[in-house]
């Protein structure tokens, strides 16, 4: 069977199409989940009565108008996989090809933290102002100290308690994946007939402590804060990077991406399928974004370029996208019991507010010198 490598399997556009998806999954996600009488997901844990509830509601007949806004508080973190999959992808194409310069461990890591930091920084700030203008009490400086140093998520026994405000613990997630990649994965890269072995090894770890932590719902929250997670998504990345995808027929294509969807919700309720389900995540989504390849004008036009745009702009989406949500939950939201129709202007109202300071944020991040890998040292370019 043919296998696409490289820009074949998937192009710069097909990537910013997949950040696209990612992101409108992440940043609707981190509000509908806040709405009362949306589901609870099972993202840093896994309860069996949140699936329970979602599956009933899909299949017992019992769809209403809050059907999109379920599905987004259900499901849309796993538009984080999706991203995992994608910087795998990304690191080999960059770091691996032929022709591409070795780079020593500290000066990888210190460039990817730079990177990190430039483009939180100023979100963080805003956040947290926001956060405390909205009534909250600042949160304890050790705490902020760690967030600002991205290892937040790996100092406190409950990462999920100190990550306030925002989403910034992704941030000292995305810096383990990196130093892993280095020391570990990047290392093989040379070793044709072991390409394969450090990607696997290290998916196979995480999925295996992940299991031992069935029914214990601090540990799994802990790992599933740091690179555990990370782990399976980002060597699918790795792999699809190194040896390809096979080419499959557009009818095919369409098929693995229509039954994605109810298999992911299937997988959800057994706790050993649920930590696999990133695969379907990954496999549902290339698929999708594959079958739209050389169909018309039309569809590039009014489908994918409006995604593709999406995801240039995902990373400073993700670093905005909980100020505006503050102020709109704090004086409007929180006195609701349940889903309202008018939860949907909201919704509107935050999706305009958060692209408009996302693509202000781009602006500001062009004032700000970007760090840049030159042979083995890291300098600064405008």
């Amino acid at each position: 069977m043919q296998l696409l490598k490289g820009d074949k399997l998937l192009t710069k556009v097909q990537c910013d199409v997949l950040r696209g998806l990612a992101i409108m999954g992440i940043f609707l996600h981190n509000f509908c989940h806040w709405l009362r009488g949306g589901f609870h997901e099972n993202e840093y844990w896994y309860y069996q009565e949140n699936s329970d509830a979602a599956w009933n509601y899909w299949t017992a007949g019992g769809l209403d108008v809050f059907a999109p806004i379920q599905f987004f508080s259900f499901l849309g973190h796993y538009g984080v996989p999706l991203f995992l999959f994608l910087s795998g992808f990304g690191l080999v194409m960059k770091y691996e090809r032929s022709g591409a310069s070795r780079v020593g461990v500290f000066t990888f890591v210190g460039y990817q933290w730079l990177k990190l930091f430039r483009l939180m920084l100023l979100g963080f700030v805003l956040s947290a102002l926001t956060y405390i203008a909205c009534g909250n009490a600042p949160h304890p400086w050790n705490e902020t100290l760690a967030q600002l140093g991205m290892v937040s998520n790996f100092l406190f026994v409950k990462p999920g308690s100190a990550i306030v405000p925002g989403p910034y613990w992704f941030f000292g997630l995305m810096l383990e994946v990196y130093v892993i990649y280095r020391l570990l994965v990047y290392s093989t890269s040379r070793h044709k007939q072991w390409r394969w072995l450090m990607p696997v090894l290290i998916a196979v770890v995480a999925w295996f402590v992940m299991m031992l932590c069935k029914g214990h719902s601090l540990r799994l929250e802990y790992l599933r804060y740091n690179a555990a997670v990370a782990m399976l998504p980002f060597a699918l990345g790795v792999l699809a990077g190194r040896y390809g995808l096979p080419a499959l027929p557009r009818w095919l294509l369409g098929v693995v991406a229509v039954v994605s969807l109810p298999l992911l919700l299937a997988m959800n309720l057994n706790f050993h399928a649920w930590l696999w389900a990133p695969v379907l995540v990954i496999a549902g989504a290339v698929a999708f974004v594959k079958c739209f390849e050389g169909m018309s004008v039309w569809c590039t036009s009014w489908f994918m370029r409006p995604l593709s745009w999406l995801g240039g702009l995902s990373s400073m989406v993700f670093v905005v996208h909980s100020i505006p949500r503050m102020p709109i939950f704090k004086y409007k939201l929180w006195s609701q019991t349940c889903l309202n129709v008018s939860d949907y202007g909201w919704i509107a109202l935050y999706i305009v507010l958060t692209l408009v300071l996302a693509w202000l944020y781009k602006q500001y991040l062009r004032l700000i010198p970007n760090p840049r890998l030159r042979g083995n040292s890291v300098s600064f370019r405008a």
